[in-house]
């Protein structure tokens, strides 16, 4: 049973640090939602100012950007909806697994338990 245990917790230990990539990813894709969220609010705003309405060749490159970090945006909350699922089927996961070892080790002390007192009993009444 202790070379279960210990494959069990093995595996936890990579379950742990998948779960923790995942977390990661889902951070960078948030923080790069924020800054194509931030670029686009920026155009907008230069787009809405009355001095640069005149310039048709400004107004056209910013709404080529726009439309790139639009494009930009929607890909990245895509893979931020795939990357959120798995990361929550990492959690689901990794709980299991925790479950699954913390009875793993009641076992074995319990035999391990019953040994000792088998080991105990055979030396008293032996």
């Amino acid at each position: 049973m202790a070379r279960n245990s210990q494959e069990l917790e093995r595996l936890f230990r990579m379950q742990k640090q998948i779960f923790l990539f995942s977390s990661w990813l889902l951070q960078k894709l948030d923080s790069q939602v924020y800054q194509l969220n931030e670029k686009e609010r920026r155009i907008l705003v230069a787009l809405s100012n009355g001095d640069l309405a005149q310039h048709d060749r400004f107004i056209a490159n910013a709404a080529e950007r726009l439309r790139r970090i639009i494009e930009e945006l929607a890909q990245v909350s895509e893979a931020r909806a795939k990357v959120n699922s798995e990361f929550d089927q990492q959690r689901m996961m990794l709980n299991l697994m925790a479950d699954r070892l913390a009875r793993m080790r009641g076992e074995e002390q319990r035999a391990q338990e019953e040994r000792d007192l088998m080991e105990l009993l055979d030396r008293r009444y032996g």
